[in-house]
């Protein structure tokens, strides 16, 4: 009996012995034979997709110089890695640390709500607050945290559980981060990388690759980024692209935007997104545990956004701008002359636009002062671009604003051919009816005087239509006015479309203001006199259009009665070089006679090329007829500052081709402001102007030029 269960014991040694070995044999196999071909099999066990980011597309002018590009720029991201919150939070801390060593910016979505230092919510309506409390954090009615500080502290202790040892200054830091995760929470949970900074220095790169073992979850990689190639000239037509904000994100998130995107904010980039936005690409990858890339499998590519092609020429954009800054200082300079009193120096921005008059294609569109796109790609590390935000939005000058579209100004005289047709076409007068200027005249029981009878140069006298165009004569147009009515004048300035949007492919357009019976009782309650309309006949009292709108009535005058839509996209292409989208031109055909253009033509010709033409001392070289008619406007303000300055004018005058619409804000008098029409028609030309710096042809040396 012994035997048999020592016999039967030594068996089940054996055996755990044989089972021993084979375990050992496998391990050792496993571990130290296949051990790392394991182990890399190991970490190729995850499947993710990730996305792939398309490029913007690209704004080019009209001859194919490219404004607004796309670069290639470094990211860091994050994907869930299995860090508990500790963990978590010290890593993203180093991650800041190595951001601010090499002077990189990273994502500070949480700064728009909560800045710190001192700690404040940083927005002016406590109900955004609100309702960001509540829809990121679920903090409702009574429950809402009305102090900044008490903030802080609930998201450090009961948001984010940031460990005690941490200043409030790295709990922000860490705050910071952790909050874009949050906000991106489904991306976060579902294994997609959520974005921490864009546009990073390589040695932050290299740095994180090198310490990758530290960074568990955090991927580097590139992806498309904003670039302007000489685009100050035309900021205002093409815009700028920034982050989105609140109020955009809950606008686009239908259509796929996240919080961390860019996305147009102005001029094309904005008007265009639809167009510029490309469509991202999936890259289905296999990661390891820790988040990195082992492996690339199938995809679909992204898909580039659509290139734009603009009306605007930027050779002829940059000679306006230029044109624009120094015959404004000119102007300013003039102020030390003693035979200009009405000149108080102060003339400081303006607006030119030149069109097609047989397309409606913009082929300038400046506004002065401008600014440089570029500031707006510069992230908030750069203190010198985030000072110059501040300064661009803060300037008394209006930087921003593009007074081609959205400055309105009174017309002045520029207006006085819209009171001419309005006379011709109502049957009022014709072109050789003579009205007299004798000085003065009274009109609804005001009193009217011409400008050069007050100064003592005498009256005009006998004029008809195209000598009181060529002088602007004021009491011709005060009587004129008068005896075709405000509704006569109101029909014909609508038919030239003024004081209505001219619907260009741009946003926030201004639509002006029409001088009327309907605007006067809607705008002041009151009822329309005689004398309002002799006013509103030479472009005053309610009077207020926009460039655009004046450079499209006048290109309408020289065309003959199409008025053009004006445009400045002029085809959209896919990335293959397609054209998904051409603008066709459209236009409304003025109910205008031959013989009335014809009148009117004559005068504004003689505006140029007369001896006492307003704006003959800045043609009076030119190789051909310009057709042309200056505008003085009165502001209101004339005893203590300059009044508005405009011109407006065609070319050739026998063939037109191309017209031009000139505002200087305080700019004096309309002759000062024509030169700068006669260098963006040189240019369009190709004329060589050997004597541009020759003082000779400058106009405005009369006293009452207007």
């Amino acid at each position: 009996m012994k035997k048999f269960f020592k016999d039967r014991f030594v068996i089940v040694a054996l055996f755990f012995l044989a089972f021993g070995i084979a375990i050992v044999f496998q391990l050792v196999k496993i571990q130290i034979i296949h051990g790392e071909e394991y182990d890399k099999a190991s970490q190729r066990k995850v499947l993710k997709e990730r996305t792939i980011l398309a490029s913007r597309g690209n704004i080019m002018d009209r001859n194919g110089i490219p404004v607004a590009v796309n670069r290639q720029g470094f990211t860091i991201q994050i994907v869930k890695a299995g860090l508990n919150t500790a963990e978590l939070n010290d890593m993203v801390l180093r991650l800041v640390d190595i951001f601010e060593k090499n002077n990189d910016n990273y994502n500070k979505t949480l700064r728009k709500y909560l800045t710190f230092n001192p700690v404040t919510f940083n927005s002016h309506s406590l109900e955004t607050i609100k309702n960001w409390q509540e829809r990121v954090f679920g903090i409702k009615g009574e429950d809402f945290i009305s102090s900044p500080e008490e903030f802080f502290n609930y998201l450090r202790e009961k948001v984010f559980i940031i460990d005690p040892k941490y200043s409030d200054d790295e709990a922000y830091k860490i705050m910071t981060i952790r909050y874009e995760i949050l906000v991106n929470n489904w991306f976060y949970t579902i294994g997609n990388p959520v974005s921490l900074a864009k546009d990073v220095s390589i040695n932050t790169i290299a740095e994180v690759e090198e310490r990758h073992h530290e960074f568990k979850g955090i991927i580097t990689g590139t992806e498309p980024l904003r670039k302007y190639l000489n685009a100050a000239d035309a900021a205002h037509v093409i815009g700028y692209v920034g982050s989105i904000n609140a109020e955009q994100l809950e606008k686009y998130k239908a259509d796929g935007y996240g919080p961390n995107d860019i996305i147009g904010q102005t001029g094309i980039e904005a008007y265009a997104e639809k167009y510029l936005r490309g469509k991202d690409g999936i890259k289905r990858v296999e990661v390891d545990m820790s988040g990195r890339l082992t492996e690339e499998l199938s995809g679909e590519p992204a898909i580039p956004g659509k290139d734009i092609v603009l009306t605007i020429d930027m050779n002829l954009q940059k000679i306006a701008m230029e044109s624009l800054k120094r015959n404004i200082e000119e102007i300013r300079n003039r102020a030390k002359s003693s035979y200009d009193n009405k000149n108080f120096g102060d003339a400081n921005a303006g607006a030119a636009v030149a069109i097609d008059v047989h397309t409606g294609e913009v082929l300038v569109m400046a506004s002065y002062p401008g600014y440089d796109p570029a500031v707006f790609l510069e992230g908030a590390s750069n203190k010198k671009a985030q000072e110059e935000i501040i300064r661009l939005f803060n300037d008394n000058n209006n930087p921003m604003l593009n007074r081609a579209i959205q400055g309105k100004y009174a017309p002045g005289s520029t207006f006085k051919p819209i009171t001419a047709i309005a006379g011709l076409e109502e049957g009022v007068i014709t072109p050789d009816t003579i009205i007299y200027d004798r000085g003065r005249t009274t009109i609804g029981g005001m009193d009217f005087v011409c400008l050069e009878y007050r100064s003592g140069l005498g009256a005009h006298g006998a004029l008809n239509v195209k000598r009181a165009l060529e002088t602007s004569c004021n009491i011709y147009f005060h009587e004129l006015g008068y005896r075709v009515g405000i509704d006569g004048i109101v029909k014909w300035a609508d038919y030239f479309g003024l004081g209505r949007k001219t619907g260009i492919d741009l946003l926030d357009e201004n639509k002006g203001t029409l001088a009327s019976r309907e605007y006067k009782k809607d705008a002041f309650k009151e009822e329309w006199w005689k004398a309002d309309t002799a006013q509103a006949a030479i472009g005053q009292l309610y009077n207020e259009f926009t460039p655009i709108q004046l450079a499209r009535y006048i290109s309408a005058v020289a065309n003959g009665g199409k008025l053009y839509k004006p445009y400045v996209i002029k085809k959209i292409l896919d990335h293959e070089g397609n054209i998904v989208k051409e603008t066709v031109p459209e236009y409304e055909q003025i109910p205008i006679s031959e013989s009335t253009i014809k009148a009117i033509k004559e005068g504004m010709i003689a505006v140029t090329q007369s001896i006492d033409g307003t704006a003959k001392e800045a043609f009076k070289d030119f190789p051909f007829e310009v057709a042309g008619k200056t505008g003085t406007a009165e502001t209101g303000y004339e005893s203590k500052q300059s009044s508005n300055a405009l011109f407006v004018c065609y070319a050739p005058a026998d063939d037109p081709e191309i017209a031009v619409a000139v505002v200087v804000e305080k700019g004096v008098w309309g002759s000062y402001t024509a030169p700068i029409a006669r260098d963006i028609i040189e240019a369009y030309f190709g004329l060589n102007d050997t004597n541009k710096n020759d003082d000779s042809i400058k106009p405005g040396k009369a006293l009452f030029i207007r």
